[in-house]
């Protein structure tokens, strides 16, 4: 495939989605914006029940509502199944793509040894709560750290060749969203079977998810499960502290680690069988982990909403950790079982 003046590939946009009256509108209409215009949309219905098709349906695209199976996974295969592109780009129905995101997309592509591209979301976020704030930046900086040659691909936007996407067979559908994994384990898959993903941060999209500090807490305790288990699949786990896994960098895995100890000493101090000093020492060695996430936080939102934005990190940090031991030992189980 070859992208010339001559050659405009056909990209088929290819949306899951589930009870996403409340996004998939914003998501179609920044479609429509698109400078790229040789597209197809294919909108696929994961048994919605809040007028889901009510809106695809006000819209130039193709609208599936498969019978058989349920997930995220499940709709973007039977998406890929009806699309005729030779590119397929799968977006969440809860971002909103840029003028330029597909074209992005495309002329990162045109490279013969690139099979697929991830994009990243954007440090543009509307919804002002604190919590919604963190956990977007939070992405976009864990992006940011990584190399642009990644083993992983997001659900949210990933573009894949066609011919890439049919040697592995599509998504794996026994893995549910809920999982937090679900569509990064194909980026696995292209990786053992030498397929290259390319993270290119200029082809950006804004995230339209609103967090609550409880759906927060139960996101990213299901995302370290999920992501745990992966690493275990794939015998990364030991080696995700030196190189980290996915788009989670190896500091904020030592964080993770060592905030059961700043806890443990805190519950000690009020119980008064530790020091306050060791408190105080270990909050220092903590944010010093985190310095450099914590100067980025400064300089997009201002230093009160950075203060603001710490003990968000540190739930996330306490979260992950349980997340993670859990996952691991499910990992265990299902080893003795198996």
């Amino acid at each position: 495939m070859k992208f010339t003046t001559d050659y405009y590939p056909l990209v088929s946009i290819i949306i899951p989605v589930k009870n996403g009256a409340g996004t998939l509108e914003h998501c179609l209409r920044s479609i429509k914006r698109s400078y790229y215009k040789n597209i197809e949309v294919i909108v696929v219905d994961d048994h919605s029940t809040d007028g889901t098709c009510e809106i695809a349906h006000r819209f130039d695209c193709t609208l599936l509502e498969p019978k058989d199976g349920d997930g995220a996974n499940n709709a973007r295969n039977e998406g890929a199944r009806c699309a005729r592109g030779d590119i397929f780009v799968f977006l969440d129905s809860d971002i909103i793509i840029h003028r330029e995101t597909i074209l992005g997309i495309v002329e990162t592509l045109e490279d013969e040894y690139t099979d697929a591209v991830v994009g990243m979301y954007t440090a543009k976020h509307r919804h002002e709560s604190f919590v919604s704030q963190y956990k977007n930046l939070w992405v976009r900086y864990s992006y940011m750290k990584s190399s642009p040659d990644i083993d992983w691909l997001f659900g949210a936007i990933s573009g894949i060749k066609r011919q890439a996407f049919e040697k592995l067979g599509g998504f794996n559908t026994a893995l549910l969203a809920r999982h937090g994994h679900d569509d990064i384990e194909l980026g696995k898959r292209f990786s053992r079977a030498h397929l290259n993903i390319i993270l290119n941060m200029d082809v950006e999209v804004e995230h339209l998810k609103q967090y609550t500090v409880w759906s927060f807490i139960k996101n990213e305790y299901f995302r370290s499960v999920g992501f745990s288990e992966m690493a275990m699949r794939f015998g990364e786990t030991a080696r995700s502290v030196q190189k980290g896994f996915v788009n989670v960098y190896p500091a904020f895995i030592v964080s993770t680690i060592f905030s059961v100890f700043v806890l443990a000493l805190a519950v000690g101090a009020v119980l008064k069988i530790c020091s306050p000093v060791y408190v105080a020492i270990a909050i220092g060695l903590y944010l010093a982990l985190n310095i450099r996430f914590l100067n980025y936080l400064e300089q997009v939102r201002g230093l009160f909403a950075m203060m603001v934005m710490v003990p968000f990190l540190f739930i996330d940090h306490i979260v992950c950790l349980s997340g993670s031991i859990v996952g691991i030992l499910k990992s265990f189980r299902n080893r003795s079982h198996g």
